[in-house]
């Protein structure tokens, strides 16, 4: 297992491929509104964000 700081780098890559995978999913099938804005991963403190402009 890899750790870095705190954090499990092969967790937080499969949790931020898991949300690239389904925005994907959602501009492919046009069936769902994609997110709106930048998201930001904090992979220490395990807390995410999203920013709209």
């Amino acid at each position: 297992m890899c750790h870095f700081g705190a954090s499990e780098l092969h967790v937080v890559a499969a949790f931020i491929g898991g949300i690239t995978s389904q925005e994907v999913i959602k501009l492919v099938t046009k069936q769902f509104v994609p997110m709106l804005g930048t998201y930001i991963f904090n992979g220490i403190d395990h807390k995410s964000q999203l920013l709209t402009l």
